[in-house]
C-alpha cells in the first residue's frame, strides 16, 4: 500500500473510492478491491473534510481523522495496491478535482440509503460526479437482489456498443447473464373520421394487439442489429417494452430480479446531461439495486490556433 505522497504505478488503471466514516465504507472497499484484482486497477482511496470540520480539528475540539481513518484502510484485508488520498473541502468538489488529476477508469462510491434523507444526500454528491464528471461511475447499494441478472436498458446508439463491451466484462467476472431492453413509444391509435371531423377511436384489440407485435418485431431486429456489431462472451437475452423509459426499466428490473442496472450517459452537453437526469437519475435514485452508468472519457481539447504577427 502506498502514501497519499507517492506518484502512481506507471499506466495502469486506477479506480477512485471516496470513503467516509458510516459502516457501508467497508462494504465498498472490499467491493472495489475485488473489482482492482479482477480488473489489475491501482485503487485510489479517498478522504475528505470540509472546512468546518477542519476549524474544529484546529481548535482542538475535535481529533485530527487522518491517522484513524489511514489506519484502518491500513488494516484492511485488500489484496490490490492501494493510495490514500486526504483531501479539503466538499464532497462533489473534491472528487472531480481527483478525476481531473487522476483520470480514474472508475469512480466506486456507496448510496448510502433509501430514506429522503439518503436521496437528498445522494444527490448532493454523487448526482453532482454524475452529471459534471467523464470518468464511468458504479454506484454501489447494499440490497439482497442477484448480482448476477444484469439488465442493460440500450437507445441502440454508438453509446450502447461501448456500454455492451464494458458490462460484457462484468457479467464475465460475476458468471452472470445480460438482459438488453430497448423501450419503444407505445403504438399509436388512429382515430376515425367522418367529413373531415374525427368521432371515435379505433378500438379493435385485435389491431391494437397487431401494431404492438408490429413494433416488437421491428425494435427486436434493431437489437439484433447492435449484438452484430459487438462479440459478447456472456449470457444474453433481449426484451422490448413499451412505455416510459424509467418506469419500464425499473419494471422489467423487478421482474428478473437484477442486482444490477448498466446504463451509457451520451455525452457531457447541457443536452446530454438533460437527457441523462430524464433516466438515469431517477433509476439511481430509485433502484434498489447497484447502478453502473458508463461514460467515455472526454476527448482532449485542441490546442486554440495561434496566428504570426502581421508585418
Amino acid at each position: 500500500m502506498s502514501s497519499s505522497d507517492s506518484s502512481p504505478s506507471g499506466n495502469t488503471a486506477k479506480i477512485l473510492v471516496p470513503l467516509d466514516n458510516t459502516k457501508i465504507s467497508e462494504e465498498v472497499l472490499r467491493f472495489a478491491d475485488s473489482w482492482a484484482q479482477e480488473t489489475g486497477s491501482q485503487l485510489l482511496v479517498m478522504h475528505s473534510r470540509t472546512a468546518a470540520v477542519q476549524e474544529l480539528v484546529d481548535q482542538g475540539e475535535l481529533i485530527d481523522p487522518q491517522e484513524a481513518f489511514d489506519e484502518r484502510v491500513r488494516n484492511f484485508p485488500l489484496h490490490s495496491e492501494c493510495e490514500i488520498h486526504h483531501r479539503f473541502g466538499r464532497p462533489s468538489e473534491v472528487i472531480l478535482r481527483e478525476l481531473e488529476e487522476h483520470q480514474p477508469r472508475l469512480v466506486i462510491m456507496a448510496a448510502h440509503s433509501h430514506t429522503l434523507l439518503g436521496r437528498l444526500f445522494l444527490g448532493s454528491t454523487t448526482d453532482t460526479v454524475l452529471h459534471k464528471g467523464h470518468t464511468s461511475v458504479y454506484v454501489y447499494k447494499r440490497a439482497s437482489l442477484d448480482p448476477k441478472e444484469i439488465l442493460v436498458p440500450v437507445d441502440l446508439s454508438a453509446v450502447s456498443v461501448d456500454l455492451l463491451k464494458e458490462v460484457d466484462e462484468i457479467a464475465m467476472r460475476r458468471n452472470g447473464r445480460l438482459h438488453l431492453l430497448h423501450v419503444m413509444d407505445l403504438p399509436e391509435v388512429h382515430l376515425v373520421s367522418s367529413g373531415g371531423a374525427f368521432y371515435g377511436a379505433i378500438t379493435d384489440s385485435r389491431l391494437i394487439r397487431r401494431q404492438r407485435e408490429e413494433y416488437q418485431t421491428f425494435g427486436m431486429q434493431r437489437l439484433k442489429g447492435l449484438l452484430g456489431q459487438v462479440e459478447l462472451r456472456a449470457p444474453v437475452e433481449l426484451h422490448v417494452d413499451f412505455g416510459t423509459p424509467y418506469l419500464r426499466i425499473l419494471g422489467i428490473a423487478q421482474q428478473i430480479n437484477a442486482g444490477l442496472i448498466a446504463v451509457g450517459a451520451h455525452d457531457h452537453s447541457t443536452l446530454g446531461r438533460v437527457l441523462m437526469g430524464s433516466n438515469t437519475d431517477y433509476i439511481v435514485h430509485h433502484f434498489e439495486g447497484s447502478v453502473y452508468v458508463h461514460k467515455e472519457p472526454a476527448a482532449p481539447e485542441a490546442e486554440p490556433m495561434r496566428l504570426g504577427s502581421v508585418e
